[in-house]
């Protein structure tokens, strides 16, 4: 298995490459830049923090992304010595919290989080700027193993784990329903891969087998599974963990290599073959023109945050530990860059582009 993942992982890279070799030869397409707008050589300790600082959230109150940020706030708001708020613009599938950011001075009090989400809007021209020109990664705070879960209601005498689920929806085509934060979003490419693996056809032809019902936050979507209005849905571990404590959600499948040692009894995609690994990662971006020495400061202030015993803390109990999270905005924007080569070849495949 860790032999076909390094192979997924020089694919990747290898298209990453020659994405970039067509770009330098004039292939369109727009660079993502290496640091802030002076373009000078980044020193966090020439920035001093004079007001509160603000992260914009383009999702809502109480969901994963929300979630990742709250513990962070405190522990976050030591290190820099002013004041953090966190302001949640919800909606479109996070644009709207991307436009609004974009309309915020770049004076290095003004940052986002973002995740794959907002690599699929930029693709598919949603977002009202050129993302990967008007924005720069600043630190990756985690990323996550996605699980498909089911509705412990909406499942009952229909099928108890993921092989059963395959059968019962080729044997009732669209009976079942699939929960997604966003129908073209980075879950959907998640979910339509491994239902995609399981049984055996194209990603295009998923929907021929399930209903796929969209919603606009994590904890919306949540609320469905809990009341059994929904079947299945797509997931970090962290954002339904107290679900799967309850017995609300059944876990079916994590998309991992090898089976997650907080959950060593949920079969992975791996396992099973089917080569579906996506992970949902989060991280603060802010515009491109922001002073480097502020983008300097952030960074080195979140990874300390992001090391303190608090933040360890939460990350131990939302399970975030069995993947590499903080990188710093250099390394972060590398894991982009291949992840926009893997959304751009999925969205052409399912005729999105």
């Amino acid at each position: 298995m860790k032999k076909r993942m390094m192979k997924k992982i020089a694919a990747l890279a290898l298209s990453a490459v020659m994405a970039l070799s067509l770009a330098a030869c004039g292939g369109g397409g727009s660079e993502a830049p290496a640091g802030g707008g002076d373009g000078a050589e980044a020193d966090a300790s020439s920035w001093e923090w004079e007001r509160k600082v603000t992260i914009v959230c383009p999702w809502g109150v109480g969901g994963g992304a929300d979630g990742t940020l709250r513990p962070l706030q405190t522990v976050l708001e030591n290190e820099l010595g002013v004041p953090v708020e966190i302001v949640n613009v919800e909606g479109a599938g996070g644009a709207n919290g991307v436009n609004y950011a974009y309309k915020q001075p770049a004076d290095g009090y003004t940052y986002m989080l973002g995740t794959q989400s907002l690599i699929m809007l930029d693709l598919q021209k949603i977002l009202p700027m050129d993302f990967k020109a008007e924005f720069i990664p600043v630190s990756k705070l985690v990323h996550s193993i996605l699980i498909v879960g089911s509705s412990a209601k909406a499942m009952e005498g229909k099928f108890t784990n993921f092989d059963e689920f395959i059968e019962y929806a080729k044997a009732h085509p669209q009976e079942l329903s699939c929960g997604m934060l966003t129908a073209t979003g980075a879950d959907s490419v998640a979910m339509k891969q491994t239902l995609a693996g399981g049984l055996g056809c194209d990603v295009t032809e998923v929907e021929d087998y399930v209903k796929i019902v969209s919603y606009s936050s994590g904890s919306e979507m949540s609320s469905a599974m809990a009341g059994g209005h929904i079947h299945i849905s797509i997931s970090g571990v962290d954002e339904i963990k107290g679900l799967i404590d309850s017995g609300d959600i059944v876990p079916l499948i994590s998309l991992s290599e090898e089976r997650m040692s907080s959950y060593p009894d949920i079969e992975c995609t791996g396992e099973k073959g089917i080569d579906s690994y996506i992970g949902t990662w989060r991280g603060i971006f802010c515009r491109t023109d922001t002073p480097a020495a502020a983008v300097a400061a952030m960074d080195e202030a979140i990874k300390k945050a992001w090391e303190s015993e608090d933040y360890q803390e939460f990350l131990k109990n939302a399970n975030y530990l069995d993947r590499e999270g903080y990188q710093t905005g250099d390394d972060f924007q590398t894991l982009i860059d291949e992840e926009y080569v893997t959304f751009e070849e999925y969205l052409k495949g399912a005729g999105l582009m």
